[in-house]
Parts: C-alpha cells; structure tokens; sequence
C-alpha cells in the first residue's frame, strides 16, 4: 500500500501550482529543475504562478518564458526538455490514454529535447505546422509564426507534415512551412547550430 504522504504528494505532482518532489514525479508529468530570468505555468482553472525549481507540470500545463530566460524540465521517460526564451511549451502528458509516447506542444519558441537513458518509451512533440517522435535522442525545435525548423544532434529524429515524412540522422535539420510543406533534409551549417545554441544555453 502507498504510505499517505507519498499519495500525497504523487496528486501533487499532477496539478500546476504545488511543489513536486523530484523522487515523486508521476507518469505524464514534468518537474521544474533549472530557471533562468522569468517564466510562468498556468492551467486551465488554476491561478498562473512564477516557474520555480520544484514546480510539477501536469496534463495541459502550459510554460512560457520571458525575454532572456530560460527553463529546464525533467519529464516522463527520462526526457529533460530545455525552453528557450519567448517560448510556449504546453504538457499534452500520455498520449492515447495509458499507452506511450509521451506529448509536448511547442507553439512558440524553441526547446532543446536531451534523453538521459535509453529506456524511455519516447515523445512525440507537436507545433503549429509539424510532428516529430523519438525515441532517445538529442534534438531541438523552433516555432516561428507558425512554420517549424527541427535539427538533430544525435540519433534519428521522425518529422512528419501534411505533405510527408522524413527522418533526420545527427547533424540534419529541415523545414517545415507554416502550412505543413516539409522542405528537404539537409546538413546544418555551423551558424545555423550556433544560433540554436546560444539560444538554449550550456544545459542543452
């Protein structure tokens, strides 16, 4: 039987707005783990509050960054994700009921995407315009009014629009417009990198 203060703070977890204990973390959840300038978690029918380290993000949480800042999250499955500043990030939790991957919504913004084990069951994270699932891998992705970039630092990324869909292997990058045209895979140049990366920050 699960000891009481445990349940408790399990529950806790799945709601916006209570402290989660990082040894708590529930299925379909992401926990706050590193904050830099200003952020906010909001819910629906659940008062917005300032991201602070510790702060669980349950199904249909919403993260959004200032200007500047930057957030770390660890979720189900292993998957830390890092939000870059002026972004949006929405917790969709399990997908299919009980059954894996695990859901993210990035409408605006970018997010770096980094597995520290390869026992996870995967992610699949949505924006405006694409689709893209994992297993275990690093990645990142950039929404800019409404049109998707996707880049690859390690193992194999599957990018899915409403023409097509491609698969991108380490140092690949695509397009995807704002209506969902996926343009060609290619082999990111160093700036382009070096733009994701200053925008991320040293934890991605």
């Amino acid at each position: 039987m699960i000891h009481k203060n445990l349940l408790a703070a399990l529950l806790a977890c799945s709601w916006i707005g209570l402290a989660c204990p990082a040894d708590a973390q529930t299925q379909g959840t992401c926990v706050v783990k590193r904050v830099e300038g200003q952020a906010v978690v909001s819910a629906r029918g659940v008062e917005a509050r300032s991201a602070v380290i510790g702060l669980g993000l349950g199904l249909n949480a919403k993260l959004r960054t200032e200007a500047e800042a930057r957030v770390t999250m660890a979720c189900s499955g292993g998957l830390e994700v890092v939000v870059g500043p002026e972004s949006e990030i929405d917790v969709l939790g399990l997908l299919d009921g009980d059954t894996r991957p695990f859901g993210l919504r990035l409408i605006d913004g970018i997010a770096g995407f980094l597995f520290s084990s390869e026992d996870g069951n995967g992610v699949q994270v949505r924006t405006p315009s694409a689709v893209a699932a994992v297993r275990s891998t690093e990645w990142a992705m950039r929404v800019e009014n409404r049109a998707s970039a996707v880049f690859t630092r390690e193992g194999t990324v599957f990018v899915a629009g409403d023409d097509a869909d491609v698969k991108l292997g380490p140092g690949e990058g695509i397009d995807v417009s704002s209506s969902g045209e996926i343009g060609s895979v290619t082999n990111w140049g160093r700036a382009r990198i070096e733009e994701f990366d200053d925008l991320l920050g040293a934890e991605w």
